[in-house]
C-alpha cells in the first residue's frame, strides 16, 4: 500500500468502510476471511483483525460464531436535504436535530478576525458570538461546527437551545426571518483538536462547508465553518437537466433555470 501518515490498519479499515458502504458484500454471504482480506491487501493477518475490530464496532460488521463476518445492514446518518429552499432546509436541519445529540463545546463573544467581519459585514473588531460544537449520531462524533452570529443577535440565543436545536430553528424562534444563503463544499485535513473531537487521525480528509445566511433584509446573520467525517455524512442534492442557450446543463431542483446575459 502507498505511503501515508495513517497507521496501516486504518488505511485498512478506511478501504473496507468505502467498500461496505459501496455495497461490495452481500449483507447475506459471509465476508473473506482474515487470511484472503490479508493477502487481498497486501498486509497482515493481524492488520486485518483490528480493522475489522473497529468496523465491528461501529456496527458496519457482524461477527457470527461459527459462520464468520457479516456486513451489517446500514444504519449510519446519511443526510438528504431535498431541493434548494429555505422550507426544505429547515425540515432538514429539524429532522437532523432529533437524530442526531449536540455537544456545546465553546461559547463567547469576541472580536471579528477580518475574515469573519468581512463575510458578516461588520467592522474588524466588532463583537460577534462564537459557539463550537461537536454533533454525533448514535454517539458517534461526525461534524464539529463553528459559527459566528452578530452581537445583536448572539446575545439572544441562549446557550441551552444551542445545545439542542440547530442555529436555523433558534433563528425561527427569535424572529430573525432567515432567506436565503451561500453555501461552498471542499476539503480540509483535520487539525489536532478537530481530529482527537471527531475521532480520527490527524491530516485526515474531512468535508468542509463554507455557509453564510441571510436574513430577508440581506444582511448577514450567520457564518458557518462545518467540518464533517466523510464516512460519517452524506450530502446529497437532487438535480433536474435543462436547457440553456449553448448547451444543456445540470441545476439543483428547487432552482429555476435563468440564461445570464
Amino acid at each position: 500500500m502507498s505511503d501515508s501518515p495513517l497507521p496501516l490498519y486504518h488505511k485498512v479499515y478506511l478501504l473496507l468502510k468505502q467498500r461496505l458502504r459501496a455495497g461490495g458484500f452481500p449483507y447475506d454471504v459471509p465476508m473473506p476471511g482474515e487470511n484472503a482480506l490479508a493477502a487481498e491487501y497486501g498486509v497482515s493477518r493481524l492488520t486485518i483483525r483490528r480493522s475489522l475490530d473497529r468496523l465491528e464496532s461501529e456496527g458496519l460488521v457482524e461477527r457470527r460464531q461459527g459462520r464468520g463476518t457479516f456486513a451489517a445492514r446500514p444504519s449510519a446518518l446519511s443526510v438528504t436535504q431535498q431541493g434548494a429552499d429555505i422550507d426544505g432546509l429547515m425540515a432538514h436541519l429539524a429532522s437532523m436535530g432529533m437524530q442526531t445529540q449536540v455537544q456545546l463545546l465553546e461559547l463567547e463573544t469576541v472580536p471579528a478576525a477580518g475574515p469573519v467581519a468581512a463575510r458578516l459585514g461588520v467592522a474588524p473588531g466588532a463583537l460577534v458570538q462564537r459557539a463550537v460544537r461537536v454533533r454525533s449520531h448514535q454517539g458517534l462524533p461526525f461534524s464539529y461546527l463553528t459559527t459566528f452570529v452578530p452581537d445583536d443577535i448572539g446575545r439572544r440565543i441562549r446557550r441551552e437551545d444551542l445545545a439542542s436545536k440547530p442555529l436555523l430553528a433558534i433563528f425561527r424562534d427569535l424572529d430573525v426571518r432567515v432567506a436565503g444563503a451561500e453555501q461552498a463544499i471542499s476539503a480540509v485535513l483535520a487539525e489536532p483538536g478537530v481530529a482527537e473531537l471527531l475521532d480520527v487521525p490527524v491530516g485526515a480528509a474531512l468535508l468542509s462547508l463554507h455557509r453564510l445566511v441571510r436574513d430577508e433584509s440581506g444582511r448577514p446573520v450567520e457564518w458557518l465553518h462545518a467540518q464533517y467525517r466523510p464516512d460519517r455524512y452524506e450530502y446529497r442534492m437532487n438535480m433536474q437537466a435543462h436547457d440553456m442557450p449553448g448547451q444543456p446543463t445540470w441545476l439543483p431542483a428547487a432552482m429555476p433555470a435563468h440564461a445570464s446575459a
